[in-house]
Formats: structure tokens, C-alpha cells, sequence
């Protein structure tokens, strides 16, 4: 600013109302500042002015995986909603590593970011807390229940009970579910983890039915990817076991099984219906369309933004809950948890 200052022949003053559009300076002065300003190169230096106001006007969203269809829709609706919100959204994966969601979290999103939205995967609450140096925070579907940030969670439990109740109401006698082996219904609905959840709501409908699952109901994934979802459905009709429907953890799943399934010329809807989870677009355009539990996204992205700006507000007034002074926490009396919405799309997978 001085080179400029020096090269305009005005103050350094002069040259900060300019650039800032004051209209302390005259039109004439203020094109003059520009214009050298260009000839200079001259960029306003962020970390400076982030210093000087106290925010950077960025957040941080860091998810597990961008390469999936649901992570990169979510990605893309919340950064489109932040925008609409003025803010600017940084967005990383940690592609499940204890390694890169630390690192991240340190020398990305502390530094840089007003705040943060994780979905987190290796660090507990009290990790992710050293790590973020007091910003506030938005957990993404954690696997635990937080006493320290907000979260949004998706609707495990409702959405896998929904799917099933609905095979087995038209028709379907012997579902199975892929994605995840057998676990104990006992206690799952009071989980955080949505892959359980998504388990115990597949149980619970069984178990409202009269039907009591058997483990090998359960088909689990190395990886929820299709080409695994594939393999594995071709390989658990060679084996022999009889099922007219599958529940599936999620729509990537489901589409790999919808391949699988017609690899071995099972016909969908006719002897198999398939169901997913999550409803991304892919599902719409698959042969046959795919029926699916579809998340609000829309909603989850508003509430996730909304609550993180609400808690970047109050960190910058030094206020948390009760009057504490730990500005990473939620609402009065502590962090808020909230959940998305889902209702049943039926398409031409399902009977």
C-alpha cells in the first residue's frame, strides 16, 4: 500500500479508502488508486485483514470421500447454500485417515476457516476440539452423541425401517440386507452410528412382522462401492440362498447390486425388488430406475450452515452456553443435534 500511496501520489489512508470503496475520496482519486493498484499487482492480503476483522468470511467442510455421488451432491449443496449466506466454503477429504483429518483440521481449517463442518471418521469430539483451537464446529452424522458441537444426523433408523416395512408389505418374504454383517438389534436404535442404525431399522421391521433375521440376512462390504456390491450379490446368488428383496445401505450399493443381480438374470422387480438409501440421481437414470430412501439434503445443508454461522457469531461475542465462554458450543444449555429428513421415493426397482 505504500508503493502504491507513493506511485498515486496520496496518503496511505487514501489508498485504503479507495480500495474499500470509501466515499471519503472522490471518484477521480478512487479510479487513480485502482488503476495503480493493477499496474502494481496489488491483492489485499487475507490473513491480514482475517487478523484486523476477526473472520476470513470462509468455512471448512471436510467430508470422508468426495468421489461418491451422495458426498459430492452434499458438497456441492452446502457450498451453494454458504454462498447464498455470503460465505465461501473450503472443501477436503480425509478419505478416512486419522493422518489427513488431523492435518487438515490444524493447518487448513483453524487457520484459514471461520468454522468448520466435519464429518468425522478417526477423531473423537475432544480431539477435534484441540485441533480447532475453540472454532465452532458442525458434526456431520458422528458416530457418538457430542456434549461439545452441534451435529446433524441422518435418519438411520427411520429411513432403513421405512424401506423394509415397505418389501415386506408388497410382497416380499426373505429381504436381505447389504452393506453391513449381523448385529444385535439390542440398543442400536440409541446409536449414533447411522450404518447401525440402518441395521436396527432393518431388524425392527423384520422383528414387527414376526420375522425373526437370520445372520446370513446380513451380506457384508468390504468397501460400499458398486463394483464390490456387484461381486458380492453375484456371489451370494451362487450360493444359493434363497431372497426376494434387498435393503441396502446406501444407492451406490444398490446400483452395483441392480447390476449384479441382472448379471445373473434375476429379474428386478419380478423376483428381486432392490431399495437404497440416500437418493442421488444416479438412481433416477438406472435400469431399473431405482427405489430409494431419499434424504432432504437441501435441508441438512441449511441446517448445517445455519448452525455453524449462528456459532461463529456467538464465538466472536465470547458467548457459549449458560454465558460460558467456549464459543464452540451450541445453543444455551448445550449443542444442538439435529436430523435431517427422509421420506420413501418408489420407482420401478420395487413391486
Amino acid at each position: 500500500m505504500r508503493d502504491i500511496a507513493a506511485a498515486a501520489g496520496v496518503s496511505q489512508a487514501t489508498v485504503s479508502y479507495a480500495l474499500h470503496d470509501k466515499p471519503v475520496v472522490s471518484t477521480t482519486t478512487a479510479r487513480k488508486v485502482k488503476e495503480v493498484a493493477r499496474r502494481l499487482n496489488y491483492s489485499p492480503n487475507i490473513t491480514a485483514r482475517s487478523l484486523k476483522s476477526g473472520r476470513s468470511g470462509a468455512i471448512g467442510l471436510v467430508l470422508q470421500e468426495l468421489d461418491k455421488p451422495y458426498s459430492s451432491h452434499l458438497a456441492d449443496t452446502i457450498s451453494r447454500y454458504a454462498l447464498d449466506r455470503g460465505v465461501q466454503t473450503i472443501i477436503q477429504q480425509t478419505l478416512y485417515r486419522r493422518k489427513s483429518e488431523t492435518s487438515i483440521l490444524e493447518l487448513v481449517t483453524s487457520s484459514i476457516c471461520d468454522g468448520v463442518i466435519l464429518a468425522p471418521s478417526k477423531l473423537t469430539e475432544g480431539q477435534i476440539r484441540d485441533q480447532l483451537n475453540g472454532k465452532p464446529a458442525v458434526l456431520l452424522s458422528p458416530s457418538t452423541r457430542s456434549t461439545i458441537y452441534d451435529s446433524v444426523y441422518t435418519p438411520g433408523f427411520e429411513g432403513s425401517y421405512q424401506a423394509t416395512s415397505y418389501l415386506l408389505a408388497h410382497g416380499c418374504n426373505r429381504p436381505i440386507f447389504m452393506g453391513r454383517g449381523f448385529r444385535a438389534r439390542t440398543g442400536q436404535r440409541q446409536t449414533c452410528d447411522s450404518a447401525l442404525q440402518r441395521v436396527a431399522g432393518f431388524e425392527r421391521a423384520m422383528a414387527d412382522r414376526g420375522i425373526d433375521p437370520d445372520p446370513d440376512c446380513f451380506i457384508e462390504l468390504e468397501k460400499w462401492e458398486t463394483p464390490f456390491a456387484r461381486r458380492t450379490i453375484r456371489e451370494v446368488i451362487d450360493r444359493g440362498p434363497s431372497f426376494d428383496g434387498v435393503v441396502c445401505m446406501n444407492d451406490t450399493i444398490a446400483l452395483g447390486v441392480l447390476r449384479g443381480l441382472r448379471d445373473r438374470g434375476v429379474e428386478v422387480p419380478g423376483q428381486v425388488s432392490v431399495i437404497g438409501f440416500d437418493g442421488i440421481g444416479e438412481g433416477e437414470c438406472s435400469v431399473p430406475a431405482l427405489s430409494t430412501v431419499t434424504l432432504d439434503i437441501e435441508q441438512c445443508a441449511r441446517m448445517a450452515v445455519d448452525t455453524l454461522l449462528e456459532r461463529i457469531g456467538r464465538a466472536g461475542q465470547g458467548k457459549g452456553p449458560e454465558g460460558g465462554q467456549d464459543g464452540q458450543l451450541g445453543r444455551e444449555g448445550g449443542p444442538a443435534h439435529l436430523k435431517v429428513d427422509c421420506r420413501l421415493t418408489i420407482r420401478e426397482s420395487t413391486r
